[in-house]
């Protein structure tokens, strides 16, 4: 019976030991998570840079020197583990310091390097590239954020001489990155500036390319004529196109026989222009008036005027026509540069109207492009005094690029003579600009203007 009971006691003793040993060693293990948990969050404030203001520094000399524990004024913070590494499910069932987490595996090797000047450097690089990688979207508002900053690019003026490529475009080095998203400032929906700033009144011109409409500016109350293409211009090539019409304008500067020209931008991808507002322009189609010499002789001396001062900037109109030659307060003005180029060839040449074309233009001869202005110009006036429009073909066309003119009757013979000279087939008998307008022809005009 008594061996029975003790065996029965050793039994129960025995069950206690057990239990007292797993009570033991769950708060062996809860001991062991606390301190991790306390590694995690020492871990995570060397990650984000944030210094530890409590540890007195030479700590481990103080410990050295002192054996009582309890004098110490500052607790000494816990050691980083290097070999313990505990896996512990969180509530979200996720691993800590799992092997996959590589993301606090890679700190954790930097810190036991005791590398703090570069770990954290290493540690944002390898970031950055995984996120390069997994993420090619770039927000919307980045992009206009960038743009802000960094304004689109300058334009390069053709027409303009010794321009620096520095001074227009200061960026240019580091653009390339963001060509891409530059086109959608030229083309976006928001306000329009046109409808913004002018109030239309109606359309005065038409062409294959663009309309000219009235408009009263609503800041200053005045009349102006905007242009704009028909058309949106979706490639860069086709803005820098319709671009060099601008150009060309901005750098003539003002002139008293020239079309005004105030200000250009890009909206909805198409390309508005704001000009001088004039009264009306020479076309047959709006009017069947025939001139008399003096107002011939008038028109053809105030453009002769304006091209002169065009090749002087270096400039060759090459579309001179009635359509593009306009009046203001009885002023006659060229327009209308959709066709300028250079005249020593340099840029491409898209002449115009082949009515006014001399031969060696249909020949592709550009060597005389001011002279191509020149024949223009006196089969423009041989137009007007024809009151109907020049033929583009046939037996009339042919006569009038061989310098063969009819008689024109109730004209003088100085100015036939004149006008026969313009329309000469050897651009280099044809007179410049220059002679044109210095030619006594218009003595008579100064000397009226002079007595009224």
């Amino acid at each position: 019976m008594k061996g029975t009971l003790a065996r029965h006691l050793t039994v129960q003793l025995g069950q206690v030991s057990r239990s007292q040993n797993l009570l033991e060693s769950e708060s062996t293990v809860d001991n062991i998570d606390a301190d991790v948990d306390d590694k995690d969050f020492i871990l995570s404030q060397d990650f984000f840079c944030t210094p530890d203001y409590i540890t007195p520094d030479g700590q481990n000399i103080l410990n050295g020197l002192d054996c009582n524990k309890d004098n110490i004024p500052c607790p000494k913070s816990p050691e980083k583990l290097k070999t313990l590494r505990i896996k512990r499910k969180r509530q979200d069932d996720t691993l800590l310091d799992s092997p996959n987490s590589t993301l606090f595996d890679q700190p954790i090797l930097e810190l036991e390097k005791d590398t703090f000047g570069t770990d954290e450097v290493k540690v944002e690089k390898a970031i950055v590239t995984g996120s390069q990688k997994n993420q090619s979207y770039v927000s919307q508002s980045a992009v206009a954020l960038r743009c802000r900053v960094m304004p689109p690019p300058c334009l390069k003026n053709p027409y303009l001489k010794n321009a620096s490529e520095i001074d227009i475009d200061p960026f240019g080095n580091r653009r390339s990155k963001y060509s891409g998203f530059f086109p959608a400032l030229i083309g976006g929906d928001g306000l329009s500036r046109y409808h913004t700033d002018f109030h239309e009144i109606e359309q005065i011109g038409d062409g294959n390319f663009s309309r000219v409409f009235k408009v009263l500016k609503r800041i200053d109350g005045c009349m102006y004529a905007v242009k704009h293409s028909t058309r949106p211009l979706h490639q860069d090539t086709e803005r820098r196109k319709a671009l060099m019409e601008v150009q060309a304008l901005a750098v003539l500067g003002s002139h008293e026989n020239i079309v005004g020209y105030y200000t250009s931008w890009f909206e909805n991808e198409k390309l508005y222009i704001q000009m001088e507002l004039c009264d009306h322009s020479l076309s047959i189609k709006r009017s069947s008036h025939l001139f008399a010499e003096r107002e011939v002789l008038e028109a053809m001396h105030q453009i002769a005027k304006a091209l002169q001062f065009t090749h002087e900037k270096g400039i060759a109109h090459l579309d001179v026509k009635p359509d593009n030659i306009y009046v203001k307060d009885g002023v006659y003005k060229l327009g209308d540069f959709g066709c300028a180029t250079l005249l020593d060839g340099s840029l491409p040449i898209d002449e115009g109207d082949a009515r006014y074309m001399p031969q060696e233009i249909l020949n592709d001869n550009y060597d005389h492009l001011d002279k191509v202005d020149m024949f223009s110009l006196g089969a423009a006036i041989y137009e007007l005094i024809r009151g109907s429009h020049l033929p583009e073909s046939g037996y009339h066309f042919l006569n009038l690029r061989e310098g063969k003119l009819p008689l024109l009757p109730g004209y003088s013979l100085q100015f036939q003579n004149l006008l026969k000279a313009m329309l000469d087939p050897d651009p280099v008998q044809r007179p410049s600009a220059k002679e044109l307008v210095e030619n006594p022809i218009f003595d008579r005009l100064q000397r009226n203007a002079k007595t009224k």
